[in-house]
């Protein structure tokens, strides 16, 4: 009989020992956090690059989120436009043709040089940069002309000057190239005059000989505003000239 209980309560003893570390081992479980529950995480503002503060076991660690990489900007680069200078003026003599595609040109043929009449003709260049500027080729260049009489008062405005051997009231100057404005002419009985261009598009005059041109009279005149402007990239250049005729010479200087 003795036997019989104390081996039952050996095994009372057992059931006991085995069910207190069951109750110990659940509760050490309800004092450790929970990974899920143990996170923190906070971010004080969405802006990129903002304070994150963040936690994992009791640990709490503060700093910066990486930073994302931006991409570089590309360089900015000078857009290419003509480079027009005034490169004087000179005396020649042109033909003023009755066809409006030949406008005024150099005379072609004998009989052309016959009918040619004396002008005072300015110079322009598409001058290449000193420096390492790239420059591009001048299109549909225009020149308006502003005329100052003598007595300080009365003016003559041109809307189109005439370039010599243009086909139109416009002319292409190509990187180092040059092209000649129609300042004046001396026609008739020894009267100067300016021409104003009058072709626009396709304006066609037919047979009415000159009536491409618009004939005006500067012979009081001595001071010209000039005004080139290229109609593709806006690039423009101004100059002021007094002008005067000694003989059958013109003469120019810049103001």
């Amino acid at each position: 009989m003795s036997d019989w209980i104390h081996s039952h309560f050996e095994i009372v003893i057992v059931a006991l020992t085995i069910t207190g570390l069951v109750l110990a081992w659940f509760q050490l479980r309800k004092k450790e956090p929970s990974s899920a529950s143990s996170r923190l995480s906070l971010k004080h503002s969405p802006v990129e690059h903002s304070t994150i503060i963040s936690g994992a076991n009791n640990q709490v660690v503060i700093g910066h989120p990486p930073s994302t990489p931006r991409q570089a900007e590309p360089p900015k680069t000078e857009s290419q436009i003509p480079n027009l200078v005034y490169a004087g003026g000179r005396r020649r003599s042109v033909f003023i043709s009755p066809s409006q595609d030949e406008g005024i040109c150099d005379p072609r043929n004998e009989d052309q040089r016959e009918k040619s009449v004396e002008a005072f003709l300015l110079k322009f260049e598409n001058r290449k940069a000193d420096s390492d500027r790239e420059i591009s080729p001048a299109r549909n260049v225009i020149a308006k002309m502003k005329f100052r009489h003598k007595n300080g008062v009365t003016e003559r405005d041109i809307d189109y000057g005439v370039w010599l051997n243009s086909p139109c009231n416009s002319t292409d100057i190509g990187i180092g190239d040059t092209c000649e404005l129609v300042l004046a002419c001396v026609v008739g009985k020894d009267e100067i005059v300016t021409f104003e261009d009058r072709r626009r598009g396709n304006l066609l005059f037919g047979s009415e000989g000159f009536a491409y041109l618009q004939e005006g009279d500067i012979e009081d005149y001595e001071r010209v505003d000039v005004t080139l402007i290229d109609q593709n990239s806006q690039a423009g250049l101004s100059i002021k000239l007094k002008f005067w005729r000694n003989g059958a010479s013109f003469f120019s200087s810049e103001l």
